[in-house]
């Protein structure tokens, strides 16, 4: 029985006792145009890419999800439901070893089954969270009507002056359209992929323009790390620039002195 009570403290620490942590995305967007010998092609690693058509009959749009405070509260909150669960699974588990009778032992291991499923879910569902939404657009930017169709699934749309058609993607997706006005004149052949990830990273300091990454390895004594590195990541255009101990501690000097002012 120590050993049990001794298992379920450890349990608990291990989930209570994090770093300070959120969930950073990567994006990446492709867009491809191609009229005859001519063609256009644009890529980006940013919430939003556009390009439009040499002779202004539409624009392609792709839109990211953003990763706001709120979707990664959503992200915590969903794997720490995921996570309690899993706990309560083992030790629906452990309780079921210590059955002193056979009916115990039924009813135990019958609500062990069933957490465990759950727990299974709770992972799903938790999962699912760091999926980010996709969307792109066609705007028509003509005074003309224009016809897209999907080359894949052999659907069609028409699409009035200055009007747009959305197409949710999934994550990640490709998309092959042929556009062109209802005369089948001005042919022009997109293909557009996109796709992201959220990442859970291990973080010394954030505003609402950066965030500040902390890399660091064990250094061999229990729950002891080193610090290696800092990285300054951009919240605008996700570029990076490393950063020595003595420059983040600069920064961070810099920044409250700002504050202060």
């Amino acid at each position: 029985m120590k050993q049990y009570y001794l298992f379920l403290l450890l349990l608990i620490v291990g989930l209570t006792s994090e770093a300070k942590t959120t969930y950073i995305p990567n994006y990446k967007s492709y867009i491809h145009i191609v009229n005859g010998a001519d063609t256009t092609a644009v890529t980006n690693n940013l919430e939003v890419l556009e390009l439009e058509d040499q002779s202004g009959l539409f624009v392609i749009s792709i839109e990211h999800e953003s990763v706001t405070k709120e979707k990664v509260i959503a992200i915590k909150r969903a794997k720490r439901a995921a996570g309690w669960m899993e706990f309560s699974a083992v030790m629906s588990g452990v309780s079921t070893a210590f059955s002193t009778n056979s009916l115990q032992y039924m009813v135990r291991s019958t609500n062990t089954q069933v957490a465990t499923q759950l727990a299974e879910f709770y992972s799903s569902n938790a999962n699912a969270e760091q999926i980010l939404g996709i969307d792109m657009w066609v705007d028509n930017i003509s005074e003309t009507e224009i016809m897209v169709n999907d080359m894949e699934r052999g659907l069609t749309w028409y699409v009035q002056p200055f009007q747009s058609l959305h197409f949710k993607f999934k994550n990640p997706d490709a998309s092959s359209l042929r556009i062109s006005d209802v005369h089948n004149n001005n042919v022009k052949y997109v293909l557009a992929m996109a796709g992201s990830e959220v990442k859970k990273r291990t973080i010394e300091w954030e505003d609402d323009n950066y965030w500040v990454i902390c890399i660091s390895h064990p250094t061999g004594y229990y729950g002891q790390k080193e610090i290696d590195k800092y990285i300054l990541m951009s919240k605008t255009d996700f570029s990076k620039k490393d950063m020595t101990v003595e420059e983040y501690e600069a920064f961070i000097k810099e920044i409250k002195k700002q504050q202060k002012e």
